[in-house]
């Protein structure tokens, strides 16, 4: 039977985690908050103390964590690491949201202990996760993809090939999740305008969604902001890190003035309590 470790069970690795019990998988998990182990352990994976513990005789390691600080706790750390404890031939795939600056560090200390590794970063939330609907992006070595293909396959869907090299999935991730962001925002600010207005903003709303204009994060976004459900599927805090990344990324924010202006707005919310409220919360800046 293939064995899988799979290191950090939050919103969205515990239910990726999940389905790979249910495909029959010997998983072994592990996470910083121990009890977050207990509902896989009660579907058949085992828990570890460590990710150092969780990945010994696994063939494929799989970590889905908050940032890159978290990320290097759990392959680096001179006691815990997971690194050190890597078989040859396993293949590491590192799915969280990171800077591309990381993964090429990463990237490097897997190749100097001579262990395949692919970052494949995922586009979806919560219900994706749980469904197995998630959408993989790829970076890396086409021979290590082709290895645990039949494993992300579980999880969610990939394409039949890599990005590119490695850095590559973690640029595309945040460029979706800035252009998700930025679409975010701007929505809230308009429903709050149209309101302030008189308008009628569900028949308005509707109008939009007949135009090119509008997406899907649009419209699932518009109607947690009219039904005011702000429970979080992508909450602000994790946005406003990921724009974070991709300024990061920019280098000058005077040359990328929109996601900046955009990255303010989420910061703003933070500062107000709604850090983990669905990313729509940030349209409560603009009610008073």
């Amino acid at each position: 039977m293939t064995k899988i470790a799979f290191l950090g069970l939050g919103a969205m690795g515990s239910r990726m985690a999940l389905n790979l019990v249910k495909a029959g998988y010997a998983l072994t998990v592990w996470n910083r908050t121990a009890s977050a182990c207990d509902e896989l352990v009660a579907a058949g994976a085992k828990a570890a103390s460590t990710p150092r513990e969780a990945v010994q005789g696994a063939e494929f390691v799989i970590s889905m964590v908050r940032d890159d600080e978290a990320s290097r706790q759990v392959w680096l750390d001179d006691k815990t690491g997971a690194l050190a404890a890597l078989a040859k031939n396993a293949v590491a795939v590192e799915s969280s949201t990171l800077t591309p600056d990381w993964i090429h560090e990463l990237s490097t200390a897997m190749q100097i202990h001579g262990t395949a590794f692919l970052e494949a970063p995922v586009s979806g939330s919560r219900p994706q996760a749980a469904q197995g609907q998630l959408i993989y992006l790829v970076g890396g070595e086409q021979p290590a993809f082709e290895r645990v293909r039949p494993i992300l396959n579980v999880m969610g869907k990939t394409a039949d090939h890599v990005i590119g090299v490695l850095g590559s999935a973690a640029l595309t991730k945040l460029c979706t999740n800035t252009l998700m962001g930025v679409q975010v925002a701007v929505i809230a600010e308009l429903i709050a305008m149209l309101q302030r207005n008189g308008a009628d903003v569900e028949q308005t709303l509707q109008a939009l969604s007949t135009t090119p204009a509008w997406s899907t994060i649009l419209q699932r976004n518009s109607e947690s902001i009219i039904h005011q459900n702000f429970t979080p599927q992508f909450p602000v805090e994790l946005l406003e890190k990921d724009f974070s990344y991709t300024l990061q990324s920019v280098g000058d924010t005077r040359k990328a003035p929109v996601i900046n202006a955009a990255r303010e707005a989420f910061k703003a919310a933070i500062t107000e309590g709604l850090g983990r409220e669905q990313m729509s919360a940030v349209y409560k800046r603009y009610t008073a």
